[in-house]
Order: C-alpha cells, then structure tokens, then sequence
C-alpha cells in the first residue's frame, strides 16, 4: 500500500520497521519521552537531513560514541556530557547513556554531515536523527536537540554543529532556564562573570565552562581582541579572540569592538595562565544575549 503523504525518509523508516529493523530492541522496554515534543527534522536545510545516510546503531559505549553494525564509530557532534559523578553526587552520566542507548541501541538512524575522515579516537563526527516513538510513521527528530531539551547534555560548539548552533541554543535554552538535569549542578551551570569570587572559581576549575555576564570593554594587541568581563585583568574573566578570526565573526554579524555593555555568554576552555581566560575562534561560541540599551 502506497503512503503518499510520507516524506521520501519517513517511507524508508516505515519499510525498516515494516522489515523488523526498528522494532523495539527488548520485550517490555519503555522509552523515556521527552519533555517536550521535538518537531520533526527538515528535509532540506541548514542542519537538515539532505544527504544523511542510513545506519544501524549496535550499541552506545560509555563514552557515548555509537558503535555502528559496519564496525564504525560515530560520535554526536555538538553535544557535552555529563562528567563522571564525584563522590556523593547523582549519575546523570548514567542516566544519559541509558536514555541514549535505549533509544538507539539496535535500531536504525540517519547520520548527517558523516564524513569518511575521522578524529584521533577513530571516531566520526555526526548529527544523528532517529524515530520519536514506536510507530512506523513516526517523525525522524535531531536526537542532539532531544538530549539537550532533556537537560541531559550542554551545546559544544565543535565546527561539525556550527550549523545546527542556533538549533541546538534553542533546544539547551528551557532546560538551562529551568535548572533541569545537568543544569541543576552548580558545577555545570553558568557561571555569572560578576559574581563575588568567579574568577577564582575560574581559575580554580579550569576546563570547559559556560560563562556569561557583562562586558565592560574591550582591548586590543598586535594578535588579539580582548573583551573584558571586569576591570581588573588578572583576577576578572576575559575573552580573547585572535586576529586571524576576526573576518569569520565580522560575517556573523559579530563585531567585538561594539560589544561594550552588552551581556553574551561564551562556552569554551578555560585557560588559567594570565587570569581566567577563554579563547574563541568560532561565532558559535558566543551568544548575544541583549542589545544595547537605548
């Protein structure tokens, strides 16, 4: 029987399930639903599915890479885990890789912008789409943009999201608004560049951070930008942006020596070798998060 009204990806889902390929993986398992309906992924577009292929997920490992039928490796690009828990505390890392692996483990999912070249680890960066729920005309949905709804991973501006950057921002912003899953540990949460003593936390934890405040100005050197969230230098949070990247933000629409008074909030690593510094080479590692006031 004909469905005309699929899309040319729901009509494949709808024979692999039709096949037996995205049949449930185990008797009486229950997908943990998102806290909101994702709308279904684009066809064509800017962070889309045009030109994704299928694949077969065999198993999510701990590190949250996806270990393909073929033998390949993929990994969610754009997407922070929760670290390992200390002592004491919560495992949202756990609960996020069950809610990945139950839902992708042994099922078939659409990998975009999948290239043959792969990183350091042997693994190739992806943006993963998969069925929302269990019927064979079920949407294909950005599963980067479901953990990230779920509070279950921060937005990592890698090159390979930059597409989806505004995307995925939307999808991370109710649960970090809300303090939901990994939002609700002070360790993962924002860090308000004003706060008393942030720059000494800063500096204390080093590593990939989100912070976000005010800038009070800017400065300028032979190689770098520097906008500057307090007045004093070696102690306040800092952004440097190297010259030779300058053009990139320009085109963004992004330009650093108009920033002044203006809130933003960068993500990135935490740099602690002349005061709690964080460099940015990409437009996604940066938000806006005002305009000028009038």
């Amino acid at each position: 029987m004909s469905k005309p009204f699929l899309s040319k990806f729901q009509l494949l889902v709808s024979a692999l399930w039709d096949a037996g390929r995205c049949a449930v993986p185990a008797a009486g398992l229950i997908f943990a639903a998102p806290v909101h309906a994702l709308a279904p992924a684009p066809e064509t577009g800017v962070c889309s599915l045009e030109n994704a292929i299928p694949a077969t997920v065999a198993a999510v490992d701990d590190d949250f890479d996806l270990l393909l039928d073929d033998g390949r490796r993929a990994a969610l690009s754009g997407l922070e885990f929760p670290p390992p828990p200390v002592q004491n505390a919560s495992d949202l890392r756990a609960r996020a890789r069950k809610r990945l692996s139950d839902w992708l483990a042994g099922r078939d999912v659409f990998l975009g912008a999948f290239s043959g070249s792969s990183d350091r680890w042997g693994r190739v960066p992806a943006r993963v789409f998969a069925a929302q729920g269990e019927k064979s005309d079920a949407p294909l949905v950005s599963v980067g943009a479901a953990m990230l709804e779920e509070g279950l991973a921060r937005f990592r501006p890698d090159p390979s999201a930059a597409p989806c950057a505004r995307d995925y921002l939307a999808a991370e912003a109710p649960a970090r608004a809300t303090g939901r899953g990994l939002w609700a540990d002070p360790a993962l949460r924002a860090i308000d560049a004003a706060a008393k003593g942030a720059g000494a936390a800063l500096l204390q934890r080093g590593g990939m951070a989100v912070v976000e405040g005010k800038i009070a100005s800017v400065g300028e050197s032979r190689g770098a930008i520097y906008l500057n969230f307090g007045e004093k230098r070696a102690e306040d949070f800092a952004v440097v942006i190297s010259r030779r990247n300058l053009a990139m933000f320009r085109e963004s629409g992004i330009e650093p020596r108009t920033l002044i008074g203006r809130r933003a909030r960068v993500r990135g690593l935490i740099e602690t070798g002349l005061g709690p510094r964080m460099e940015i080479s990409a437009p996604a590692e940066i938000e806006i998060l005002e305009d000028p006031r009038p």
